[in-house]
């Protein structure tokens, strides 16, 4: 005996899959979809559509204006199939595209599933992606995991990709932080912060973590010989957005170092 395909998995087959019965048209980014009114009025955004007194709500085929460049066709794929099954399974590859979606359409649900993915999957290459997502999408929660991630993890997971992918911002917001986990002393701060300034001026740079201090204070030193300038990197026209970031540095606990007052000295980054 044919076993039944289960209600669900024959529900998303043939009528979103298939198209069967369908009584409206969605037209995307070039692409069409053959759906149902009754399932799309799960999405908050359809269903004011079709509720209202909208244009749309009579009309049997809808384009569908995607002012959000992080939609693609996949995210509108998963989203609209979403609402014809249970579960769905979501990549982190994938999790912004999706959320974008989930976000236009209102979809409650999902937008919830995603933030919880986002959550799951944090790591030195996603971090920075989901922390700007969850700002623009207002996922608070993952936000603030992000957050602690970073704090974490900045100082002893460092990594070129998250060296260039930290905004000036971001990184103010975790040295002025009392909670940032800091290994053995404030100099390291100090030295991270000149990796992580060089990859903002030089993002082009693509060397390994280990090469990534020499190729920085050289950098730094050609830039000094070159401008013969009296005044420090951070009070020059291209050091000045960063002076924000390093003011938070507690140089207290440096200078009291003499071979780290004497690398301050000699970098001439911070003014005196």
């Amino acid at each position: 005996r044919k076993k039944l395909k289960s209600t669900s998995k024959y529900i998303y087959q043939t009528l979103f899959l298939n198209g069967e019965n369908s009584d409206i048209k969605i037209c995307a980014l070039g692409e069409e979809w053959n759906l149902h009114k009754i399932y799309l009025c799960q999405s908050g955004y359809f269903s004011s559509m079709f509720s209202g007194s909208w244009k749309e709500s009579n009309m049997n085929v809808i384009e569908l204006e995607i002012p959000d460049q992080n939609i693609d066709i996949e995210a509108l794929q998963v989203a609209f199939g979403s609402l014809y099954r249970d579960d769905v399974l979501i990549k982190p590859s994938r999790v912004v595209a999706l959320l974008a979606a989930a976000c236009m359409l209102q979809l409650d649900g999902l937008i919830q599933q995603c933030g919880e993915t986002m959550k799951e999957t944090i790591n030195a290459k996603t971090v920075c992606g989901y922390y700007n997502s969850a700002g623009t999408y207002g996922l608070d929660s993952v936000k603030k995991k992000c957050l602690e991630w970073l704090l974490n993890n900045l100082m002893t997971h460092q990594s070129v990709e998250l060296f260039k992918e930290l905004s000036i911002n971001l990184m103010k917001q975790l040295i002025s932080s009392s909670n940032l986990f800091v290994m053995q002393v404030e100099m390291d701060v100090y030295t991270a912060l000149k990796k992580w300034m060089f990859l903002q001026l030089v993002p082009s740079w693509n060397g390994s973590l280990k090469q990534l201090l020499a190729e920085a204070d050289a950098w730094f030193a050609k830039r000094r010989k070159d401008f013969e300038e009296e005044m420090a990197f951070l009070e020059s026209e291209q050091g000045s957005a960063f002076l924000p970031v390093f003011s938070h540095l507690r140089l207290q606990y440096i200078i009291s170092d003499l071979a780290s007052a004497r690398i301050v000295e000699r970098d001439a980054l911070i003014p005196s």
